[in-house]
């Protein structure tokens, strides 16, 4: 009896090991700053941008917001909730349009995406072109346009990828100024060293879906 505890005990501690193991690989992966390509192009903040060459015009007067979104990376969905809760509060004041990039077909992207019922607009870009364009190479990565077409904010949503630090909501800190007529404030290093998902790389164009 006592050699088959034993074999149960240690098949029982090799995979909760397992589990630990694959947690903390998980856990430290995704809190690495994902590499820079070496041919990035960032806009600078207070720079006009446009995305005509999507079909999509800026020039309404209301701010936008771009939520770069990819459904099988964990960081964006760990950051569903405080996307969510950022658009409940300011849906009437800024133009929400969630960038879904992946590796599945556009349709298969788009129904993930509907399938959150977030409730606004959505652009499918997996080739990457507006990520390229606005200088961002991962997700999940917030990009602020004000009134007048102007970059105001490009970076992570929280210094952690669970947003849980109100103090480091980069983002959130970044539209409240905005939608308060603030100039771009300088942020600090937290919010320019990406974490998450690389952006795909094939190319094959973006696609709009409004």
């Amino acid at each position: 009896m006592f050699p088959r505890t034993a074999t149960v005990l240690s098949s029982t501690c090799l995979f909760l090991g397992f589990i630990a193991t694959a947690f903390w690989y998980q856990d430290w992966q995704y809190s690495l700053p994902v590499a820079r390509p070496a041919d990035l192009y960032q806009p600078a903040i207070g720079s006009r941008v446009s995305l005509r060459h999507l079909g999509f015009s800026t020039n309404t007067n209301q701010p936008v917001f771009l939520h770069f979104f990819n459904p099988d990376c964990p960081c964006s969905r760990f950051n569903l909730d405080h996307i969510r809760e950022l658009i409940r509060r300011h849906r009437n004041d800024v133009r929400f349009v969630a960038v879904l990039q992946g590796d599945k077909p556009t349709a298969d992207l788009q129904q993930a995406f509907d399938d959150l019922e977030l409730g606004v607009d959505s652009i499918v870009d997996t080739s990457g072109e507006l990520g390229r364009v606005m200088g961002v190479y991962a997700t999940p990565q917030a990009v602020l346009i004000d009134g007048k077409g102007r970059l105001y904010y490009r970076g992570n949503y929280n210094l952690a990828r669970y947003c849980a630090d109100p103090a480091t909501e980069y983002a959130r800190i970044a539209l409240e100024a905005m939608l308060a007529g603030k100039s771009p404030s300088p942020m600090p290093d937290g919010v320019n060293a990406a974490l998450g998902c690389p952006l795909p790389k094939r190319k094959q164009g973006a696609q709009r879906a409004l």
